[in-house]
């Protein structure tokens, strides 16, 4: 869902290593490195970038953004709160908790929890989301003090932890799986479809194939999107991202993974981004190759320096 909140600690200590990179400054991109043209040619790059890329501090920012299974657990068992209330409400007939949270590809900061809120048939809601969502608010204040209404939900900000996103949500039959497809609200009082568990299957089928590892280059492209004005949909960038490696046997390291994920999302733009969002993911693909080319040089703090100007002052600028 597209309502974010902010939360998070930094974590994780650095080893004693050697060298830290000097004072960054992100310019444009220093070359174009083409992108490889067959699956064969991508799997086969991964033994060789691990030698010299910055895999290590992936891995330090991946423990830096990456909730704990406690957090996870905690911000759970609060939406499990909310969905007990929602479920006293007239207007809703089931809830679900959904969401990135729900299939653990939340990043810390920005990670809200979502509960999809089947709501009765009613003809003025079906004709305008902005009641349904008007409603739903209204039902939620009796209980908490912090309540926003957004396009899309309705949102629940908390003294502690991440917040939550209420959705109230249309039964619109089912997948090919025979599980439930949604409408949810959208702007200007529309409705979109929406399949939760759709999503939930294909990314459990590809973290089955690929290991955790996806799930963690998930994490780094919505960290990158948000510390560059969320250019990409949280729920898009699971979609590109489950494009990309679906054909893959192995995932590639870090590194690689989120260059690739920004090769296509560069040449299959997702429908949700803008023109500016374009020119934002253009950049991001060139920058990786580019940073991808200096760590096979063997310039790995120049290497970091790149991706640093991607993903922010929480990428560690040791060179290990």
């Amino acid at each position: 869902m597209p309502i974010l909140s902010a939360q998070g600690t930094e974590a994780s200590s650095l080893p004693v290593a050697a060298v830290a990179v000097g004072e960054l400054t992100c310019e444009e991109p220093l070359r174009h490195i083409a992108a490889p043209t067959h699956q064969s040619k991508q799997e086969s790059d991964v033994q060789n970038s691990m030698n010299n890329s910055p895999t290590k501090n992936f891995h330090v920012l991946l423990d830096r953004i990456s909730l704990t299974v406690p957090e996870r657990d905690e911000a759970l068992n609060r939406a499990e709160s909310v969905r007990e209330i929602l479920m006293d409400c007239p207007l809703v007939q089931e809830c679900t908790v959904t969401g990135s949270m729900a299939r653990s590809t939340a990043i810390r900061k920005f990670s809200d929890v979502d509960i999809i809120a089947i709501i009765n048939d009613d003809p003025k809601m079906m004709e305008n989301s902005n009641l349904a969502i008007s409603a739903i608010s209204s039902y939620l204040a009796r209980t908490y003090a912090s309540i926003e209404d957004f396009d899309s939900a309705v949102h629940i900000t908390l003294n502690d932890g991440p917040g939550i996103d209420v959705v109230p949500a249309l039964i619109a039959g089912k997948n090919t799986s025979g599980h439930s497809l949604f409408k949810i609200p959208a702007e200007q009082g529309a409705w979109i479809n929406y399949d939760p568990a759709g999503q939930d299957q294909r990314i459990e089928q590809l973290s089955l194939q690929l290991g955790d590892e996806f799930k963690q280059a998930i994490r780094l492209a919505k960290w990158w999107s948000r510390a560059n004005g969320s250019p990409i949909p949280s729920y898009e960038i699971e979609g590109v991202m489950s494009r990309t490696f679906l054909k893959w046997t192995k995932m590639p390291t870090p590194p690689e993974a989120l260059a690739a994920f920004f090769r296509d999302a560069d040449a299959n733009k997702p429908d949700k981004v803008t023109g500016h969002g374009k020119s934002v993911i253009r950049k991001a693909a060139l920058t990786a190759q580019d940073a991808l080319e200096l760590a096979a040089q063997g310039d790995t703090a120049g290497s970091i320096e790149c991706w640093r100007c991607l993903l922010g002052e929480q990428f560690p600028t040791i060179v290990f």
